[in-house]
């Protein structure tokens, strides 16, 4: 049997590592080498250690042209960093945005019921609209929030936004500092 499953488990092993689709199933696996899907199964997460995992999402895949820009932009700050160690964490302003969404929807409290033991749970699904949804963004330093702005509903972010945000950055650091 030591022999066998030691044919086997090669043979899975050669397949695995020639892997060019990393999405195949036990099943399909099992079909190609001609063994059983549980000793496929076995195989792979006892003998091989491998387990199946989804892939991390990520928004978008940067263009060289962001990737080079976001490494002359870390150059620079490192370079700031190294000639003012005291003062960069001071001056350093950090900004992001987020979609804010505005739900009306009844609370977990207010949805709860008395059910009897052998009667199932109850089920509740989101059926409710959304009541609107409105873009922030906000920059902050090491001493908490410089600004916060809420984008009106269906605009766009556009160049004279932009410049519209930043003056206004520039207002609050005036004010906070």
């Amino acid at each position: 049997m030591a022999l066998t499953l030691g044919i086997l488990w090669k043979r899975l092993l050669k397949k695995c590592v020639s892997l060019a689709d990393r999405r195949m199933k036990v099943s399909r696996l099992a079909e190609e080498t001609g063994i059983s899907a549980g000793a496929v199964w076995t195989i792979i997460h006892e003998k091989l250690d491998m387990t199946k995992v989804n892939a991390r999402w990520v928004p978008r895949m940067p263009s060289p042209f962001q990737k080079d820009t976001r490494r002359q932009c870390c150059q620079e700050n490192l370079e700031l960093l190294t000639e003012h160690p005291e003062h960069f964490f001071q001056r350093l302003v950090t900004e992001d945005e987020t979609w804010v969404y505005h739900r009306d929807s009844e609370s977990k409290m207010e949805s709860m019921q008395w059910k009897h033991k052998t009667s199932p749970t109850p089920k509740k699904f989101r059926v409710e609209k959304l009541a609107g949804e409105v873009m922030a963004t906000f920059f902050w330093d090491e001493k908490g929030l410089l600004l916060l702005e809420f984008m009106p509903q269906k605009t766009t972010v556009t160049g004279q936004t932009y410049a519209n945000t930043i003056t206004a950055l520039r207002e609050a650091i005036k004010k906070k500092r």
